[in-house]
């Protein structure tokens, strides 16, 4: 935050022409509503500091929900992690996913429940899945490097991002989940813990050094920004 930022701002310093064209001769001509001008004093939005923050939920599934979620997720298609844009090396796991199904509507409510709790937090509004769930595998010196949940496509329209340990932590080294300015105490890294965050929050999963990180990933979807 530059120290020009103000967390308490109460009204705009500029306000932005409500019409811009150019004129018969290539002039620029800016117009404000009749009763407005550029400098009129008009409240400022509300800040929502909490979009700048990461949740951690310890206890989101149990112990045997992980190990249910992990039998699912090795039954399932596996593939190649990989983004949209960019090289393969950038992010190298294993992925299935986990559509609705008998088998896996309990998952589908649990993290559903769990992203509306979240949400009172965050305040954004969220209609609901469009991707399946995202079961990860990280096994010695796969990693996933610095991204955002928010790409192209449906993508853009992410709003909250989620991920569920599966593995303890005692079944593997390195593998840390990591986000720019945004430091997770200890306990996030326990067997069962959800952490939830905006999907534009810069974050990173580092290299496996030993053993075999596995994870789950949904992300909630609303309207678009604007």
């Amino acid at each position: 935050m530059t120290s020009a930022a103000r967390d308490d701002a109460t009204s705009y310093v500029y306000m932005f022409p409500s019409r811009v064209a150019f004129d018969g001769r290539g002039g620029l001509s800016l117009q404000w509503p009749a009763d407005k001008g550029p400098f009129a004093v008009a409240p400022a939005p509300a800040p929502n500091g909490a979009l700048a923050t990461v949740q951690a939920k310890p206890d989101a599934l149990t112990a045997e929900e992980c190990d249910r979620v992990i039998a699912l997720g090795e039954a399932a298609h596996a593939e190649a992690g990989r983004v949209e844009d960019g090289p393969s090396r950038y992010r190298v796991s294993r992925i299935a996913w986990l559509a609705p199904s008998p088998d896996t509507e309990w998952l589908f409510h649990r993290l559903a429940v769990l992203f509306a709790e979240a949400n009172r937090h965050y305040g954004l509004e969220l209609v609901g899945f469009v991707d399946a769930l995202q079961y990860t595998v990280y096994g010695a010196g796969q990693h996933f490097d610095w991204h955002l949940d928010l790409g192209p496509g449906s993508t853009s329209a992410r709003k909250l991002s989620m991920s569920i340990q599966l593995s303890h932590p005692d079944d593997y080294a390195g593998g840390g989940l990591e986000f720019v300015s945004v430091p997770l105490r200890a306990e996030a890294s326990r067997r069962g813990t959800a952490i939830i965050f905006p999907s534009f929050l810069a974050h990173r999963v580092t290299a496996v050094t030993r053993g075999i990180r596995r994870s789950l990933v949904g992300w909630a979807y609303g309207p678009t920004f604007r």
